[in-house]
């Protein structure tokens, strides 16, 4: 594989497959910083074409783990050069971009996003539990300082929940309304088979808390996924109780299941180039709405 980027993720990146020997060899590593470390055994390249190049060592798989921005012109060019692709969250900055991405995914190459929050134990343990319920209702929090980012919050952080509302209840989201301003906002959505959906998300709040509420008609579950913890209560008792949950860390779990699939084996867990263009799209419809208000407000 070759990976595109080496700051903070895609460090991460490396060091969790760098660990997987027996499923990934980093033949290639480009990052626009020169001082940025290489990975034991890779090659440092002297442009990003270099290291997608199928010339000399064989290269099955691009990791893109670049600025957003950046996402849609590299995740092409790795396409076009007939490689799976497994792209850092959000798969890129607009619609538009997500559309023209999926039409020149070639027969048989993976696109994959890197929604690794499907892989926190809370969210793994709730894909089990759901199973066979009807959701009534979901709420998301991501609240806490995060650095400023070329692209708005619901971009930059909103697409984490929108993708995993959209898993946890098996369809796609409806947007019902929107309010707040680059730095946070409120989204009401509808899920499938018309379960009520909520996402607050802030990144100027000064305390960093991800939580997550799912209601059926029998349970009420309540994870946080910091902390890594699901409560589940009874809706006719009230009895609580601590559902265990799977101790395997989120980028590694992922990593695995790209491997596997690239393999023939196929996961529900990892998100597809559709998965991160349907959580691109909510986003910008969400933000166009958020603009609109903010321009009424100053008309007015």
């Amino acid at each position: 594989m070759a990976l595109i980027g080496l700051g903070t993720m895609g460090t991460r990146h490396a060091r969790v497959l760098s660990g997987l020997p027996e499923r990934f060899e980093i033949a290639r590593v480009y990052d626009t910083d020169r001082a940025a470390p290489v990975p034991t055994g890779a090659q440092r390249c002297r442009s990003e074409a270099e290291a997608l190049s199928c010339d000399g060592a064989r290269i099955d798989l691009a990791i893109v783990a670049t600025p957003i921005l950046t996402h849609a012109p590299i995740v092409s060019r790795a396409l076009a050069a007939g490689l799976h692709v497994l792209v850092e969250k959000p798969l890129c900055a607009t619609s538009a971009e997500a559309k023209a991405l999926l039409d020149a995914q070639r027969r048989g190459a993976h696109l994959f996003v890197g929604h690794s929050e499907r892989f926190n134990p809370v969210v793994r343990a709730l894909a089990k539990l759901l199973r066979g319920e009807r959701v009534l209702a979901i709420d998301l929090k991501r609240v806490g300082p995060s650095r400023p980012s070329e692209c708005g919050v619901l971009l930059n952080l909103g697409v984490h929940d929108f993708d995993l509302a959209a898993y946890l209840c098996g369809g796609p989201l409806e947007l019902r309304g929107a309010v707040g301003s680059a730095d946070l906002a409120q989204v009401v959505f509808e899920a499938a088979e018309g379960a009520a959906g909520h996402l607050y998300v802030d990144r100027t709040a000064p305390e960093r808390r991800r939580s997550i509420v799912v209601t059926t008609s029998r349970w009420i579950y309540e994870g946080d996924l910091l902390a890594h913890r699901l409560v589940r209560t009874a809706r006719t008792s009230g009895a609580k109780s601590e559902v265990p949950l799977p101790l395997e860390e989120p980028l590694l779990a992922q990593a695995r299941a790209a491997a596997d699939a690239l393999d023939g084996v196929g996961s529900r867990e990892l998100a597809t180039g559709e998965d991160g263009a349907a959580a691109v799209a909510l986003a910008e419809n969400a933000e166009a709405v958020l603009a609109e208000d903010l321009s009424l407000l100053a008309r007015a």
